[in-house]
């Protein structure tokens, strides 16, 4: 979807109208006035740090939303339904533009592609033209993980999972990985053979990070967040491609 498709005010975040339908085709027992309140729930969070807000909202997204209903009973209500895939509203939309406010007055930013679940962010895409010999991948990394911290971290609250992309190089991270740390994805399956022609890492990514089921079982079971009682470092990791399938065969293993 194209950005400038999208009826919405700058300001806002989230595709309400996706997240509501999810919400109601999932929670069919929940009324209008209920799904409108877990919305804001999700559109109104907050926490003490940008850090703690990034983690409180991924562990709504894997584990759920306890809510309470207005005839006092309390229910866990999933954001994304990792089990059906298919129960999900998947959107890429490119040029998504986000405003903020710089020395009070109103400036935008604009993303090249994010890409929602359910009317949630949960990753962005920044990329640079192969043909522009100034513009890198390094600078991808640099627009994500310092501008748009910078300017519209309100976004970046819903979206643990980053990507930055010239077309020959294409690199997977989160909006907290260190440059170094940005990975390639280079077999979609385990048995692949690793292809180093050009565009074939953003080829592999898609296929093998993007692909729905795929990026949800990603995002659920590889994404890590420091524990502050062991640490106070904000760290945010997600696996390598490595890791992923060497883990997927060790838990066949124990079952």
């Amino acid at each position: 979807v194209a950005g400038s498709d999208i009826h919405r005010t700058y300001s806002e975040i989230l595709l309400k109208e996706d997240l509501s339908q999810f919400l109601s085709k999932t929670n069919p027992e929940l009324d209008e006035d209920e799904v409108a309140q877990l919305v804001d729930t999700v559109r109104l969070v907050g926490a003490e740090s940008d850090f703690a807000t990034l983690h409180k909202v991924y562990g709504w997204l894997v584990n759920g939303l306890q809510f309470i209903r207005k005839n006092g009973t309390a229910k866990m209500v999933s954001l994304i339904d990792f089990e059906n895939p298919n129960n999900n509203i998947f959107k890429a939309i490119n040029q998504f533009t986000v405003e903020y406010v710089n020395n009070g007055k109103k400036e935008t930013r604009r993303p090249d592609i994010i890409l929602f679940v359910n009317g949630i962010p949960l990753c962005i895409i920044e990329l640079k033209n192969p043909a522009d010999a100034n513009a890198t991948v390094h600078d991808a990394w640099e627009q994500i993980t310092k501008r748009y911290w910078r300017d519209i971290p309100h976004l970046l609250h819903y979206c643990p999972l980053a990507c930055i992309s010239d077309g020959v190089k294409t690199r997977l991270g989160t909006v907290r990985t260190k440059y170094e740390h940005f990975y390639a994805w280079r077999r979609v399956n385990n048995e692949d053979k690793i292809s180093t022609l050009p565009f074939e890492e953003t080829k592999t990514m898609i296929q093998g990070v993007y692909a729905p089921a795929r990026f949800l079982e990603i995002f659920r079971d590889y994404i890590y967040f420091q524990d502050t009682i062991y640490d106070s470092n904000e760290v945010e990791i997600v696996c390598r491609y490595p890791q992923f399938f060497a883990t997927r065969l060790l838990k066949q293993s124990i079952v």
